[in-house]
């Protein structure tokens, strides 16, 4: 778990009781202020599983000028500078108690955040079969995503490969939850090895760094790559958007026909890739991206198949 994710769970009414905080800003004490003070550090403290640093990190916090400053004026100052040092007192915080860890518990909290993107060198890992690609799958180019890293909605610029993960928890697949143990922790991605969650620089260089593709894994099977090539193509998600763009615009029915147009090809290339290519079901992912019959859900539909085998978009507001 970052810095930043910590603070912000301090802040919000799941970690702390956030009327209470008001209270504190709009008309609490000196007392009141050390008091939450405290019971703001064993929040962070349980949460890092490190409680038993308190009296360290309590010691170190006290020297702190941010904090010395506070404790003289906070009777004496008005409630929004109150918040907004408070603020900065708790990012002071985090850093400290991070400091008194700076290595990795193994407690899995960035495992149930999602899989790891694959780099190029990663492609050892594949080669020597020690991760197939049954256990990835493709983002393709132009597909919404959420940046983890920023914090946002948007559409991915390029193609990356990641492992698989639990599609109702979102855990990758190699984490065990009894324990929170890796199955392949001494044969991890590149960006499980740099990830620290008390030193999310490495990480975020690692984020703009090119990563793997398709291309890179098949790139002795030309026949193959010329057929990913015309289904990213006829399937584009610049094609799609358009068309979903096109009938929030005008209401045009047509335009509607033009998305179930290309999720019907889509279901044409994987139906060939597995059937006539005879490749594995739990390949097609990795091969062709996600099915786009579940990823329309982004644009806030769903798709049903009526008693003719008819399909139709639903509304899913």
């Amino acid at each position: 778990m970052s810095i930043k994710e910590v603070i912000m769970m301090q802040q919000s009414s799941s970690f702390s009781d956030s009327s209470k905080l008001q209270d504190l800003f709009e008309s609490g004490t000196r007392k009141d202020f050390v008091a939450e003070v405290r019971q703001a550090m064993r929040q962070i403290l349980a949460k890092l599983q490190v409680e038993d640093h308190y009296e360290q990190v309590i010691s170190e916090i006290k020297r702190e000028p941010g904090y010395r400053d506070l404790n003289n004026t906070w009777e004496k100052l008005e409630p929004a500078v109150r918040r907004q040092k408070w603020q900065e007192l708790m990012e002071r915080l985090v850093q400290l108690a991070y400091a008194t860890r700076p290595y990795c518990l193994r407690c899995g909290e960035c495992c149930r955040q999602g899989s790891p993107s694959l780099h190029h060198e990663d492609l050892e890992l594949l080669d020597h079969d020690l991760i197939s690609i049954r256990q990835i799958y493709t983002l393709r180019q132009g597909e919404p995503v959420k940046f983890n890293i920023e914090g946002r909605l948007g559409f991915l610029p390029g193609e990356l490969i990641k492992i698989k993960e639990d599609p109702e928890s979102r855990n990758c697949i190699f984490l065990v939850r009894e324990n929170n143990n890796c199955t392949i922790y001494h044969h991890r991605p590149l960006q499980c090895r740099v990830q620290a969650c008390w030193d999310p620089e490495k990480l975020e260089k690692l984020y703009h760094q090119k990563k793997l593709t398709r291309r890179h894994l098949l790139r002795e099977d030309q026949p193959l790559l010329e057929l990913l090539e015309a289904h990213n193509e006829r399937c584009s998600f610049e094609k799609l958007d358009s068309a979903f763009k096109k009938f929030h615009e005008t209401g045009d029915e047509k335009a509607i026909d033009q998305v179930l147009d290309i999720l019907r090809q889509d279901m044409v290339f994987r139906d060939f890739v597995k059937t006539k290519l005879d490749r594995d079901e739990e390949e097609l992912d990795f091969l062709l991206g996600r099915p786009l019959m579940e990823l329309v859900r982004a644009y806030g539909v769903r798709v049903e198949k009526d008693e003719n085998n008819v399909y139709h978009l639903v509304s899913e507001q």
